[in-house]
């Protein structure tokens, strides 16, 4: 399967590819996370103009005017804080899903991907998954504390039903 290919620019252009990239609930941390962190990214959101495409786009209806974070980004070229904000974040909300080698190789079609972004551009057509990097569930990316921590609790739990004495 051919993905579209990202035409959008700037902020606006690598959100989409994030959005397309990452499961849904890597994508709402990473996009929570640069809303937070940098709010310059969203200033034309502010404008007003973002409505009407989200509502067009069916982002919106006609009742609200909620907007994924893609739409409402900026498609100007971006700082080179915000590269390392965003490096960052990304980081943060999938350490728990991929191992050493994959955060690696993560990092280096996310340098691609802020570089394209820095320079006002559109992202690259890189994918994640043909990059070797994949998402296992929130279990399969537990780390050994907090297997530990459950498996302790599963024991306190069992003792105190008296199933172990």
């Amino acid at each position: 399967m051919t993905d579209a290919v990202i035409t959008d620019t700037g902020m606006r252009g690598f959100l989409k590819w994030a959005r397309r990239e990452y499961p849904a609930p890597i994508y709402q941390k990473i996009a929570q996370g640069i809303q937070q962190r940098i709010p310059r990214a969203f200033s034309g959101y502010m404008l007003g103009g973002w409505r009407t495409t989200a509502r067009r786009t069916g982002m919106a209806d006609a009742t609200t005017a909620t907007v994924d974070t893609a739409e409402a980004a900026n498609s100007t070229p971006g700082a080179q804080s915000w590269a390392d904000m965003i490096s960052q974040i990304i980081g943060t909300a999938t350490a728990g899903y991929l191992d050493i080698r994959q955060q690696q190789q993560q990092q280096q079609v996310i340098n691609t991907q802020l570089q394209q972004m820095q320079n006002g551009g559109a992202p690259r057509p890189i994918s994640l998954s043909s990059s070797g990097i994949t998402f296992g569930s929130a279990a399969a990316g537990m780390t050994a504390g907090g297997l530990l921590v459950v498996g302790v609790l599963g024991f306190l739990g069992l003792k105190a039903l008296g199933v172990i004495k």
